[in-house]
């Protein structure tokens, strides 16, 4: 006879024990993501931005300026609709679209409030205050940004200078070389010859109204061998020509070697008051020979 099933008799040991187990829906819940908080609304109850509404988002940082003039989702579509229409650039003959282009640009409301200032590579002296006013206004005609308008003429400046350089290194360079020629050529009657050349280029420059210290600085006189070589022979000859007066008459040497000595507006005055003067080695001896006479 078979016996009852027992119910209570353990399960065979071949079979799982599923007491334990999770189920399906248990491991689904425990996979999902937790979910995070949501942002809080940008719109108010009256359907526009809450206040500093773009706060909330890191890419906007440095925009707060710009955006907190937009107070619904319209004004920033309407906004945004502008600004494609104005991608490409409207040509100063549309003046109705170059207005909103420069409002887009964030230039000043009138030409008048556009301003450039002076870079500071600039000196104060050398600064044109009229053409940089002029040149305001041309920028603000093209919608030029202040800032870059600025930046341009700082990298103007600093190019000007940069070739300012250049052309004293190079008029250096030529005074170097036209020095070497005539100490090579004139030896130790260097110092003596210059002196004698610049001191026949100023009496010939107050005969004649130049300014001689013009002459003396620019690079294709003053710095040229073969003009020294013939201010040199020059001096030469006017040594035995005395200055002219706008009196009249011709003075003698002893009124001209006077007139060296008392006349500050004499060529060869400082030369020969002030031994520490480049030319007064030439100024005296030429006092010398006049009152030897």
């Amino acid at each position: 006879m078979i016996d009852s099933i027992d119910n209570n008799t353990a399960a065979p040991s071949g079979e799982a024990d599923f007491s334990g187990a999770v189920s399906p829906e248990a491991e689904i819940s425990s996979a999902a993501p937790a979910q995070s908080e949501p942002l809080p609304g940008l719109l108010g109850e009256d359907g526009g931005f809450v206040p500093d509404w773009y706060a909330r988002f890191d890419e906007l940082k440095g925009m707060e300026k710009s955006l907190s003039k937009f107070k619904t989702p319209e004004a920033l579509a309407k906004s945004y609709a502008e600004l494609e229409r104005m991608r490409h650039y409207p040509g100063v003959e549309n003046e109705e679209q170059m207005e909103r282009f420069r409002r887009m640009a964030g230039l000043p409301e009138s030409e008048e409030e556009y301003r450039l200032e002076r870079p500071e590579s600039t000196p104060e002296n050398e600064w044109n205050a009229g053409l940089a006013e002029r040149m305001a206004r041309t920028a603000y005609r093209y919608g030029v940004p202040p800032e870059a308008m600025n930046a341009l003429q700082e990298t103007m400046s600093q190019a000007y200078e940069e070739a300012r350089e250049q052309v004293e290194d190079s008029r250096l360079e030529m005074e170097t070389r036209a020095e070497q020629s005539l100490q090579q050529e004139w030896g130790a009657n260097y110092e003596r010859n210059m002196g004698r050349a610049t001191a026949a280029l100023q009496r010939l420059a107050s005969e004649t109204g130049v300014d001689a210290d013009a002459l003396l600085d620019h690079p294709e006189l003053g710095s040229n061998p073969d003009v020294i070589r013939l201010l040199f022979q020059a001096s030469r000859l006017l040594d035995e020509a005395p200055l002219h007066h706008s009196g009249n008459g011709t003075p003698s040497p002893a009124e001209e070697a006077m007139r060296m000595e008392s006349d500050p507006s004499h060529p060869l005055y400082d030369a020969y008051m002030s031994v520490n003067h480049p030319n007064h080695r030439y100024a005296n001896e030429l006092y010398d020979r006049l009152t030897s006479r």
